[in-house]
């Protein structure tokens, strides 16, 4: 019994641990945030830091690769739910606000860590964001090839649908500010859910009318 409490316990400390160092990074970036803060937000102390989880490099890392595995499995039950390409497309976008409404902090800090130029991001969770591009680049693939889709880059679409999304989410927390210089509608809920949707049929149908497309 001691022991198995031994093990919950640290694993509850871990879990804190990452929680801090995630507001931590959101709100400072890696080189703003420090330790001491992060232990003193979780309510441990530095050696107990160390021992569950290691030095910065280490506790930013798995913030990192634990939220990109998060939205990489989201993504991949999502697009396992449709095969009709453009609610496939649909599907990762939506995947994306899902995690950010359950990680609020999840697009400030990918946003400041991108800015950089992503130096401090784990190999390991390049790689991961690499396989949710390359989930993207297969749908646009499919959708071509049945016809759906005209061949775009798959480069270019995902870090337009994704990053639109990831500024949207931080633009939200601007609502107050823009509400006085700005007619905007009710806050909902759901709001991310309908701001994507909406960024999502420009992005598929475009802005142009039918006259100007030729009616296509």
């Amino acid at each position: 019994m001691i022991a198995t409490e031994s093990v919950a316990e640290g694993s509850e400390a871990r879990q804190r641990i990452l929680d801090a160092a995630a507001e931590v990074f959101a709100e400072r970036g890696f080189g703003g945030a420090g330790v001491d803060e992060i232990a003193r937000r979780a309510g441990v102390n530095k050696a107990m830091l160390y021992y569950y989880v290691g030095d910065k490099a280490a506790l930013f890392g798995e913030v990192v690769r634990a939220n990109v595995e998060r939205i990489k499995q989201a993504v991949t039950a999502a697009l396992a739910e449709t095969e009709d390409p453009r609610e496939r497309l649909r599907a990762i976008p939506r995947a994306f606000a899902g995690a950010v409404r359950r990680r609020p902090f999840l697009p400030q800090l990918m946003l400041r860590e991108i800015a950089a130029g992503g130096p401090n991001l784990p190999a390991e969770a390049v790689e991961q964001i690499a396989e949710i591009m390359g989930m993207t680049r297969a749908v646009l693939s499919e959708g071509a090839a049945t016809g759906v889709f005209r061949r775009v880059d798959p480069f270019v679409t995902h870090l337009m649908l994704i990053g639109s999304l990831m500024f949207m989410a931080n633009a939200l927390r601007m609502r107050q500010r823009f509400s006085g210089v700005l007619q905007l509608p009710p806050q909902t809920m759901d709001e991310l859910d309908a701001l994507t949707d909406r960024m999502f049929d420009v992005a598929l149908n475009g802005i142009a009318s039918n006259e100007i497309r030729g009616g296509n």
